[in-house]
């Protein structure tokens, strides 16, 4: 049913409830003129009609709703009493069926409602409470499901088994993913066991993957207002438990025999494919020019197909700095762009690792630019992103000097980023005491 039908069922009850309790038509043209009165203002304030300060707007908002609730309970209490006395002094059939049909259609109501305040109950525990659309959960739903960004988990309630449930992904430790697994697990359980909170907790996990699934189940009688914010502080820490490093691993299936590197979150870095034929991928859409291979990444690494196993991070760089040809200019040109944005991205991150890693990504691709003579891609790369053009005016600065010395002066002049202005600063200063500036 839309919110519209509820809004004319609930004006028709108030009129004829308003014409029964009044003495005259113009009492009760006056009430329903006031009544129209206050809705019309609030559809002007709502529709941008009518502006207010911010604040003033806040205390008058405050004072409606108390008028709102008072004059609400107090118009309910009168027409009980109402319909009471008229039934006890009169015995008024009329009084008797609206006094049961209402008690009837309240009863149900209430009934059929009480899943939705629960589930708005335990959303207020951790959501402002502007965010909370009460709209977008029906009374009737079977399954109440949202996403909470600050524990990474997923809460939901099965109405019709009435369980509370709390799902979370945990990123396991490389070097013994099985154990940490299974210790994960029990970390959880006694995580619970130390709030009071007495649930059913399951851990799904593929051998050897490097993540694994826990959830969490409990009788939603259980869970007031306070267990409630203690299991989503449960799945806080687990949260806090994560491997946040980088994974490498080996696949092999359709695709061939494929190294990568990926992230918490299952996205994939870097990667190389060794068989059925050599080729080289970079984050993101850089590389891999071959239709399976491409797919093996676009879909994300789906540890249920293929053969995986963990390697070291020794093992994969070593594969990968075996490379020292690109199928053309232009796949150079693609590799010294990409590399550029991950150096500057590891700069702010403060990540030593992938600094040195970009930085060798970065040499490379500039090396085979070199020794092939394109002059009109390294050119290009000194207009195209600033991270590209400080790596550029740098490596290429003895091939092609003037348009080097000319984009360095105009980062420092005109980029809004810090570190390339202070990088771009010092390469400056170098070139100065070498005699180049």
């Amino acid at each position: 049913m839309k919110p519209i039908w509820y809004i004319i069922g609930v004006a028709c009850v108030l009129i004829s409830a308003i014409g029964r309790m009044a003495d005259s038509l113009s009492d009760v043209l006056i009430t329903l003129g006031v009544i129209a009165l206050v809705v019309m203002v609030i559809w002007l304030f709502e529709t941008g009609r009518i502006r207010l300060n911010e604040r003033l707007g806040r205390i008058l908002k405050k004072i409606g709703v108390g008028i709102f609730v008072v004059v609400g309970i107090a118009y309910l209490v009168a027409m009980a009493g109402f319909v009471t006395y008229k039934v006890a002094t009169e015995g008024d059939r009329q009084g008797i069926m609206l006094l049961g049909i209402a008690s009837i259609a309240f009863g149900i109501s209430w009934h059929i409602s009480r899943w939705r305040r629960r589930w708005v109950k335990f959303l207020k525990t951790f959501m402002p409470k502007d965010k909370i659309r009460h709209g977008d959960w029906k009374m009737r739903e079977k399954y109440f499901q949202t996403f909470d960004y600050a524990t990474n988990a997923l809460y939901g309630l099965r109405t019709t088994d009435g369980i509370f449930d709390g799902q979370a992904r945990v990123w396991l430790d490389p070097s013994d993913v099985d154990k940490d697994a299974s210790a994960r697990l029990d970390a959880f359980e006694a995580m619970l066991a130390k709030r009071g909170i007495k649930a059913n907790c399951a851990l799904t996990h593929i051998p050897g993957c490097i993540y694994a699934d826990i959830v969490a189940e409990t009788k939603y009688k259980s869970m007031n207002r306070d267990r409630q914010a203690a299991f989503r502080d449960a799945f806080h820490e687990l949260d806090g438990m994560n491997y946040h490093g980088d994974y490498y691993a080996e696949y092999h299936g359709e695709s061939g025999t494929i190294l990568f590197e990926c992230n918490a979150g299952n996205v994939i870095t870097r990667a190389i494919r060794i068989e059925p034929r050599e080729e080289y991928y970079l984050d993101s859409d850089c590389g891999f020019q071959s239709e399976e291979a491409y797919y093996f990444i676009e879909r994300g690494v789906d540890w249920t197909e293929g053969i995986y196993s963990l390697i070291s991070e020794t093992q994969f760089f070593t594969n990968w700095r075996e490379r020292l040809e690109y199928d053309d200019k232009d796949d150079a040109y693609s590799f010294f762009v990409q590399a550029s944005l991950m150096y500057f991205a590891a700069v702010t991150n403060g990540d030593k690792k992938e600094q040195t890693n970009s930085q060798w990504d970065i040499e490379n691709a500039a090396k085979y630019l070199i020794a092939h003579d394109a002059k009109d891609e390294m050119i290009e790369l000194m207009v195209i992103y600033e991270q590209s053009m400080y790596w550029a005016s740098r490596l290429f600065v003895d091939v092609v000097p003037e348009y080097a010395l000319d984009t360095a002066k105009r980062l420092v002049e005109y980029s809004d980023n810090p570190y390339i202005v202070s990088h771009t600063k010092r390469l400056l200063t170098q070139w100065k005491k070498g005699g180049k500036v």
